[in-house]
């Protein structure tokens, strides 16, 4: 089963698969719909005037067995609510509510997928073992005025799983059977850690060769499936950063656990040589996929959403660059103002670039070298001293990346960090 827009721009989101049965996707919904005033009346009358008297008017941040709600809206348009917890008794995940729905403007299970998103992100920092249940019984009390509304809060209620019988709910299922998961199969209430396993790289979005690097890395032992997909999914390392860094070093592993011993320090050198490399090429690249609609006088406002070009990337390993696919035409950004050789884009162009922190003549030897396929950048910190007329002479061009060196290594350190405590 597939879904058809009457109105839509986009044929990409055309003859999105619903469901691959009519059957199941009838007794799914049916399923879904059964129960939703149960778990509406739970999230909007219980869990959630709870957590603001007790959290949000409290300035009071909640642990992570704290039962939360979560709201995804689009447009003004929610088409999302859950509540979970870490359940201690069972190191994993319970799930109170789960209430999803489909709209016009929103590409097709997309509000299942960003629930699902939220939720196992959740499960990996609560440091559980990524077992998600919905049967498990919770208690939920709050009394009180609410600081702001004014409004009386008296719940005090004894849930005993999902509203759906405890049972995986049927939108989660109907989702993971349309991308090949299939949820609930080793215990109909709950999702087991290999199949958490399976959804967390079904709902992460990522271009097909670095899918295959993930898939590698994992099966070389390199990272857990569930530690990829969470660098992604937070953005503590973007897209292209963790391709360039899977693709040229064996110290990826390392660096997604927070990176080597500060006493190694062999180690850390060769780690935040990678790292500025690979921060250099994700600065670079939202630099270029970014339309910036700041000096376009056509419009009276300035729009912010959902700007970007469309610029991909190939990753050069036996070079360690990169080669961005579809720039916009219009000057090189990041040229120096005194260069001799500033140099243009042509529409749809493509550019590879080297990440270095210096320029030395090894790096000037494979950019000129590579320059004979097209136009070729080496892109150094601010603070490099290297001289950007020997880079013009040798067909290459010398960008300065806005960071100072100094600025790079603060903001590889706050990446590390991110990542050493991203699990408890």
């Amino acid at each position: 089963m597939v879904r058809w827009h009457l109105d839509t721009q986009r044929d990409d989101l055309q003859a999105a698969v619903l469901d691959f049965d009519a059957l199941l996707y009838a007794e799914s919904v049916a399923e879904e719909l059964e129960a939703r005033d149960a778990g509406l009346y739970r999230m909007l009358d219980e869990v959630g005037p709870a957590y603001e008297l007790q959290y949000l008017e409290a300035d009071k941040r909640p642990r992570d067995f704290v039962i939360r709600p979560v709201r995804i809206a689009c447009q003004n348009v929610i088409v999302g609510l859950a509540a979970f917890a870490h359940e201690p008794s069972i190191d994993g995940m319970s799930v109170l509510a789960w209430q999803t729905c489909e709209v016009p403007h929103v590409a097709t299970h997309e509000a299942n997928r960003a629930l699902a998103a939220l939720m196992l992100c959740d499960a990996f920092a609560s440091g559980g073992t990524m077992e998600i249940r919905f049967d498990r019984p919770a208690n939920l009390t709050a009394h009180g005025i609410t600081a702001k509304s004014g409004e009386r809060v008296d719940v005090d209620v004894t849930y005993r799983g999902h509203p759906e019988g405890g049972r995986v709910p049927a939108g989660l299922r109907r989702y993971g059977r349309s991308v090949g998961v299939f949820l609930g199969m080793d215990d109909i209430h709950a999702i087991s850690p290999r199949e958490a396993r399976d959804l967390f790289l079904a709902v992460t979005p990522m271009p097909a060769d670095l899918g295959a690097r993930v898939h590698e890395a994992y099966r070389r032992g390199v990272a857990s499936p569930e530690r990829l997909c969470f660098v992604l999914l937070s953005q503590i390392w973007r897209e292209p950063e963790l391709d360039f860094m899977l693709a040229v070093s064996d110290r990826t592993g390392s660096i997604l656990r927070g990176g080597a011993d500060w006493r190694c320090r062999g180690q850390r050198q060769a780690e935040s040589e990678i790292a500025r490399a690979a921060l250099m090429i994700g600065m670079l690249y939202r630099r270029l996929d970014t339309k910036d609609g700041a000096g376009d006088t056509s419009s009276p406002a300035r729009v912010l959403e959902d700007n970007r070009v469309g610029v991909t990337w190939q990753i050069l390993p036996d070079v360690a660059a990169i080669r961005f696919f579809g720039v916009r035409a219009g000057p090189v950004p990041w040229q120096p103002p005194l260069s001799n050789g500033r140099a243009a884009i042509e529409g749809a162009a493509t550019i590879t670039v080297l990440p270095r922190a210096i320029l030395d003549s090894t790096t000037l030897h494979m950019a000129s070298e590579l320059a004979r396929e097209g136009l070729v950048a080496v892109v150094t910190p601010s603070d490099s001293d290297s001289d950007p007329d020997e880079a013009n002479r040798a067909g290459v061009l010398l960008l300065r990346c806005p960071d100072r060196l100094g600025e790079l290594d603060q903001a590889i350190e706050r990446k590390l960090l991110s990542a050493r405590i991203s699990r408890a």
